[in-house]
C-alpha cells in the first residue's frame, strides 16, 4: 500500500510540476453573506430556497472543512439521514431504508451520480473524490427520480473537466494505521476537449480485535479510480464521459452477543442440547457460546467467532457513464443519460446468529455475486411564456441482472426422548429432571443442516415522466407532475439441501452408536417434515453426542461451511415472472414573498409550499427456502409536506424548516419466520399500513464575518397502523399458523431523533489563516429487533433489542497559507470516545441473540493538500 501511494504521488508530481508555478494563487476572503445555493432537485438549476421540497446541499468545500471524506459521516449533520456501514451503505431517509443487503430487494433511496442512476452504492464508488456537490433530498421522489425513492434520493454531482489545468493532492494518516491518499487533476488536452483524473486509496487496521485467529476486524483497504472527458464539439451540444474503477479488500466487523430472552426456542423454548451439553436437565451450551463472545466477558472492542469465520471482503465494480446534451435554443435542451455497471462481491459472512465462536446457526453469502445493469434516461426540459412555464419531460429504461448463493447453517442438536415426545403430542417441551435425561436423540432437529439458495434476477423498468411548474403571479408557483413505471421481474431459485445419505454414512462409521431413527409414518415433530437425519444415540447424554456428531463435520479445509454435503443430484427449482406498475403523481404550491413586502423587516426573502407527492418500490418475489417464491407487494407512500424557507439579517442567517406526514401501504419489512422443513428463514413481508408524521430545520447563521454556526434538528414519529406476522412458537411447537399483532413496536434501525450543531470561524495571523471546527451530533434510541418478542423485551430495557441515543463530538483544526495552496488539518472523531452501537439485529423468538456492533472509537489523524 505504501508503494502504491508514493507512486502515486511521483506520476501526478512529474506531469504537474512543469505548470505549478504557471498557477495564480488567490487568498479566500472572509463570508460576510450566505452563498446562494443552487440545486438540481427538479432535474434543472434552481435556488435551494425556491424550491418547494426539503434538501439538503453540500458543496465540495462544505465536504472538506467539514472534514468529511466517508458517505456515512452525512448522517452526522443531515437531518433525518441515517447511514450505517455494513457490506454496503445501508442509506435510511426519515426511517426508510433497507438493511438486508439482498440482491432481491431494492433500497428505498435511490442514489445518483451524475444523473445517473446507481441500483446498487457501493462505498468506494459514493465516497470517491472530485464531488462538487452533494444533495440529499427529503421525502419520496417518484415523478422525476422514479423507483426505489420512498425514502429519498441522494445525488452526488462530480467536479467536470475545464478548460484550465488545476487539481490537488491530498495525504493523510492517523491511528489504527489509517492511511489515504487523494489526487484529483484536471488536463485539457485540445481547446474543446478536456480530461479529469481523479485516484483514492484508503487503508487502516481496524479496531475491533478478535478473540480468534484473524486479528482485527473493521479493516479496510481499497482505492478507486475515476476519469472524466468532456467534449464541446458545438456552441450547442457537449459529451461528457465517465469510467470508475473500484476495489475494496477488508475485514467485516465483528460483534458481541447477548441473550436476549431465556425462552427462546433456541435456548430454552424447544428443550434443545446442543454441542458441549452433557447435562439434559439444564442445557447451558448455546446461551455460554453467546455469553462468551459478549462485551463483559471479552472487554473493549473484542470479540471471539471462533475459527474461520468469513469475515474477510472483496468488492469489485466498474462504471461507465455517457451523458449528452444538446441545448436546442434559448428555450428548449435535451439530455441523454447512459449507464453501464459490473460489479463483484466476494463469498462472506452475512450473520452469526448464534453470536458466538461456535457453529450452530450462521448464514453466508456463498460464491461471487455478480450484479451487471444498464440504464438510459432521455429527459427534455423546457420552458415556456416568457419563463413563466418550465417543465421536464422524459422516457427511463434500466435493466439490472443479479445474482447471489445464500446459505444457511442450522448444525445438528439433540434433544431428550422425553422432550421430544412432549413435542410430538403438541405440548411446550420440558427438560428431563435429571442429568443423565433419558434417551439422547442427536440430528437434524431444526431443519437441514446445510441449506443453499442460488438466486437469480432479471429485473427491466420501463417509465415515462413530465413534471411542469407555471408561476401563476410573481409570487405564486404551480408544479404538477407525474411519472408511470412498470417493472418485471424474473426470478429464478435452486434450492438444495443437505445429503442426507452420506451424513448417515459418515455418522455412523465415524460412531456406530448413531442409529437412524425411522418408521413409518413417523415426522419429525419440530419439522413436521421426515425423520431424515435424526439418530439414536446409544450411550449417555454425559458423554456429549451432540458435540460427538457435530465433530466429524467441523470446518477441515478453512471455506468457513462445516463440511456437510449438499444434495447436489436432488436441487428443487422454482420460478416466478412478475410484473408491477404504477402512477405516482406530485402536485407542489409555492409562494414567494415580494421583496417589497419583506422592506424595513428582518427577513431577506421569504417562501412557503405545500407538497404532496406519491412515491413507489417495486414488489419481488422472495425466496422462502425449501417452500420456494412468494410474492412480496409493492411498496407505495403519500407525502403531505408543508415547509417554510427564509433567509434574514442581510443574508447573514438561513433557516428552513419542514413538516409531513407519509402514509405508507405495504411497507416492506424483513423478518424471521420458517419454511415447512422447520429451516429458520429471515424473509420479508409487507405491513399493511404505516405511518411517520415528522418535522426538521436546518439553520445557518454567520455571527461575524468568517464564522459560520449550523444548527439541524429532525423529529420522526414512525407507528405501523397495521402490521400482522405469525407467531413463530406456535408454528414450530405446534405445527399452527397464529397471527400476532405488530402494530405497537418502533420501525427499526433508525433513530426517531437527531440533531447536530457545528461552528467553525477562519481567523487570519501573520502567517496565513487558522479555522478551528468543532462538530457535536445526537442520535436518539433504535430498536434493531427483527421480530415480534424484540420488541417486547426492548420496552421493558433498549439494551435488551437496542441502543441508547448518544452524543459524539468532533474537532478539527486547519491552517492554509497565505496564497491558499497548502492545508494542513489535524482533527479528532468522536473525541470523548463514546461507546455507541451503530448496526445489529436481535432474533428473540428463536435464536434469542442479540448481536452488536460498534461505532468508530476515537479517531485522531491529520492531513496535508496542496492545490494547484
Amino acid at each position: 500500500m505504501v508503494f502504491r501511494n508514493v507512486i502515486v504521488v511521483l506520476v501526478f508530481s512529474y506531469f504537474l510540476a512543469p505548470q505549478i508555478n504557471a498557477q495564480e494563487k488567490a487568498r479566500k476572503s472572509a463570508r460576510n453573506t450566505l452563498e446562494e445555493v443552487i440545486v438540481t432537485a427538479r432535474k434543472r438549476e434552481e435556488n435551494i430556497q425556491e424550491t418547494p421540497l426539503a434538501v439538503t446541499a453540500l458543496s465540495g468545500d462544505d465536504l472538506r472543512e467539514a472534514g468529511i471524506d466517508n458517505v456515512a459521516d452525512l448522517s452526522k449533520s443531515v437531518p433525518s439521514l441515517q447511514i450505517n456501514k455494513g457490506q454496503g451503505n445501508q442509506i435510511y431517509i426519515r426511517g426508510i431504508g433497507e438493511r438486508t443487503g439482498f440482491v432481491r430487494v431494492d433500497p428505498t433511496v435511490g442514489v445518483y451520480l451524475d444523473g445517473l442512476f446507481l441500483p446498487r452504492a457501493d462505498g468506494q464508488l459514493l465516497d470517491t473524490v472530485d464531488v462538487e456537490n452533494l444533495q440529499i433530498l427529503r421525502g419520496p421522489q417518484g415523478t422525476l427520480f422514479g423507483k426505489n425513492t420512498t425514502g429519498g434520493a441522494l445525488m452526488l454531482s462530480l467536479a467536470k473537466p475545464q478548460d484550465e489545468f488545476s487539481g490537488y493532492i491530498e495525504a493523510g494518516a492517523g491511528n489504527y494505521g489509517a492511511q489515504k491518499l487523494r489526487a484529483s487533476a484536471n488536463i485539457p488536452v485540445a481547446e474543446n476537449f478536456y480530461t479529469r483524473l481523479a485516484f483514492n486509496t484508503s487503508r487502516n487496521d481496524g479496531y475491533m480485535k478478535d478473540g480468534g485467529n484473524i486479528g482485527r476486524t473493521n479493516a479496510e483497504d481499497g482505492y478507486a479510480a475515476l476519469l472524466q472527458t468532456r467534449w464541446d464539439f458545438s456552441q450547442q451540444a457537449s459529451l461528457d464521459n465517465l469510467l470508475f474503477i473500484g476495489e475494496s479488500n477488508g475485514v467485516m466487523t465483528n460483534t458481541n452477543c447477548n441473550i436476549t430472552r431465556s425462552d427462546a426456542l433456541f435456548v430454552d423454548g424447544l428443550a434443545l442440547l446442543w454441542a458441549g451439553d452433557r447435562d439434559a436437565s439444564q442445557g447451558r451450551a448455546y446461551r455460554e457460546n453467546c455469553e462468551s463472545n459478549s462485551r463483559e466477558q471479552q472487554g473493549d472492542l473484542r470479540a471471539d467467532k471462533g475459527e474461520n469465520p468469513m469475515l474477510d471482503h472483496g468488492f469489485e465494480s466498474i462504471l461507465f457513464g455517457s451523458t449528452l446534451s444538446w441545448d436546442i435554443n434559448e428555450s428548449y435542451s435535451l439530455k441523454a443519460i447512459l449507464g453501464l455497471r459490473n460489479a463483484r462481491e466476494s463469498p462472506i459472512q452475512s450473520a452469526d446468529n448464534d453470536g458466538g465462536p461456535a457453529e450452530y446457526n450462521e448464514a453466508y453469502f456463498t460464491d461471487d455475486s455478480i450484479r451487471r445493469s444498464y440504464s438510459l434516461e432521455l429527459q427534455l426540459n423546457g420552458s415556456a411564456f416568457s419563463d413563466r412555464l418550465h417543465f421536464t419531460t422524459g422516457l427511463f429504461f434500466a435493466e439490472e441482472n443479479n445474482n447471489e448463493t445464500f446459505t444457511l447453517l442450522t448444525n445438528l442438536v439433540g434433544i431428550d426422548l422425553s422432550s421430544l415426545t412432549q413435542l410430538a403430542t403438541g405440548q411446550d417441551p420440558t427438560r428431563p429432571m435429571s442429568a443423565a435425561g433419558t434417551v439422547p436423540i442427536v440430528g437434524a432437529l431444526t431443519g437441514n443442516p446445510l441449506l443453499k439458495s442460488d438466486f437469480e434476477l432479471d429485473n427491466r423498468t420501463y417509465a415515462a415522466f413530465f413534471q411542469a411548474s407555471y408561476d401563476l403571479s410573481r409570487s405564486l408557483q404551480l408544479t404538477l407532475g407525474a411519472r408511470y413505471t412498470e417493472e418485471t421481474r424474473k426470478s429464478d431459485l435452486l434450492v438444495t439441501g443437505t445429503d442426507f445419505d452420506d451424513l448417515t454414512a459418515r455418522l455412523q462409521a465415524a460412531d456406530p452408536r448413531f442409529i437412524p431413527l425411522s418408521a413409518p409414518g413417523l415426522l419429525n415433530p419440530i419439522t413436521g417434515g421426515q425423520t431424515d437425519g435424526l439418530f439414536t444415540f446409544l450411550g449417555s447424554w454425559l458423554e456429549d453426542p451432540v458435540g460427538i456428531a457435530t465433530n466429524v463435520f467441523r470446518d477441515r479445509n478453512g471455506d468457513g461451511l462445516v463440511d456437510y454435503k449438499f444434495d447436489d443430484a436432488n436441487p428443487s427449482s422454482y420460478q416466478a415472472d412478475e410484473t408491477f406498475s404504477k402512477l405516482t403523481p406530485t402536485v407542489s404550491l409555492g409562494y414567494f414573498f415580494d421583496e417589497s413586502a419583506l422592506e424595513g423587516t428582518l427577513f431577506d426573502n421569504v417562501s412557503l409550499y405545500a407538497t404532496y407527492s406519491e412515491g413507489f418500490k417495486s414488489g419481488f418475489s422472495e425466496p422462502r427456502g425449501v417452500d420456494g417464491l412468494a410474492r412480496i407487494e409493492p411498496e407505495e407512500v403519500a407525502n403531505t409536506e408543508f415547509g417554510i424557507k427564509m433567509d434574514l439579517f442581510d443574508k447573514r442567517m438561513r433557516f428552513n424548516l419542514a413538516a409531513y406526514e407519509m402514509d405508507y401501504k405495504n411497507m416492506q419489512l424483513v423478518t424471521v419466520s420458517q419454511d415447512s422443513d422447520g429451516n429458520l428463514i429471515v424473509v420479508f413481508t409487507n405491513a399493511g399500513r404505516s405511518a411517520i408524521q415528522g418535522a426538521e430545520f436546518e439553520l445557518s447563521w454567520l455571527p461575524f464575518p468568517g464564522a459560520l454556526l449550523s444548527l439541524n434538528y429532525s423529529n420522526n414519529n414512525y407507528y405501523y397502523k397495521e402490521f400482522n406476522d405469525t407467531d413463530l412458537k406456535e408454528l414450530s411447537v405446534r405445527n399452527s399458523r397464529v397471527d400476532v399483532d405488530r402494530s405497537n413496536e418502533p420501525f427499526p434501525a433508525a433513530p426517531e431523533e437527531s440533531a447536530s450543531l457545528g461552528f467553525q470561524a477562519s481567523i487570519p495571523s501573520p502567517v496565513g489563516i487558522f479555522t478551528p471546527r468543532i462538530d457535536i451530533s445526537y442520535k436518539g434510541d433504535v430498536f434493531f429487533g427483527l421480530d415480534g418478542t424484540s420488541a417486547e423485551v426492548y420496552a421493558v430495557d433498549n439494551d435488551n433489542a437496542g441502543a441508547d441515543g448518544y452524543v459524539l463530538i468532533d474537532v478539527r483544526l486547519s491552517w492554509q497559507n497565505e496564497d491558499g495552496d497548502y492545508r494542513i488539518s489535524a482533527y479528532a472523531t468522536n473525541l470523548t470516545d463514546e461507546r455507541f452501537i451503530n448496526a445489529t439485529v436481535a432474533v428473540t423468538d428463536s435464536i434469542g441473540t442479540f448481536n452488536q456492533s460498534y461505532g468508530d472509537p476515537r479517531l485522531i489523524g491529520a492531513d496535508i493538500t496542496w492545490t494547484f
